[in-house]
């Protein structure tokens, strides 16, 4: 996406940043991901696709890809560049309320949720709220990947989940926090 710093800047507090994700912090965030099949994956905050586009690569043909994207030009544009493949669904919709997507779709459970929503940026409640309905919607053994550029929110993290692993990519710019979140 040609037009990503400007459109990241004008919407700073959905996006959080003003650089997409590099190519390590991609594969720092998913190394942990099992791509077995028939899995649901959701991805709060696709952006410009960068870790959308991975996500599809390394997705089984029978696994489903949930995307949520409140940014009405990101949506656009990757509504655009991932129309064809059919185990995809990008929803215009607040990860803060995906229960209503997934309810929608008749999903109880989901294997992963990869996460680059700014929680730093984002109201409070919103957080605590978003944070407190994952682990009911993660399925035994599933994980909740989130990264951020500080360690604001590890407490927090460590509150909602049994287990909670960090990370650190330094070839990020800004350099990145990993959480791995288990139930």
């Amino acid at each position: 996406m040609k037009s990503f710093f400007k459109e990241a800047v004008n919407s700073f507090k959905t996006t959080g940043t003003i650089n997409p994700s590099s190519k390590y912090l991609i594969n720092d965030c998913l190394k942990d991901v099992n791509f077995d099949e028939n899995q649901i994956i959701l991805e709060f905050g696709a952006g410009n696709g960068c870790i959308t586009q991975e996500l599809l690569n390394r997705n089984s043909d029978t696994s489903q890809l949930i995307s949520f994207e409140v940014n009405p030009k990101f949506f656009n544009y990757c509504e655009n560049e991932f129309k064809l493949y059919d185990n995809f669904t990008l929803v215009n919709h607040s990860a803060v309320n995906f229960e209503e997507i997934l309810e929608k779709h008749s999903i109880q459970k989901v294997d992963y949720i990869v996460s680059s929503l700014p929680l730093a940026l984002l109201n409070e409640e919103d957080v605590i709220l978003l944070l407190e309905k994952i682990p009911n919607f993660l399925k035994q053994g599933g994980c909740f990947v989130q990264y951020q550029y500080s360690l604001e929110k590890y407490r927090l993290l460590k509150q909602k989940f049994s287990k909670v692993k960090v990370d650190f990519t330094l070839m990020n710019v800004p350099p990145s926090f990993v959480y791995k979140c288990y139930i």
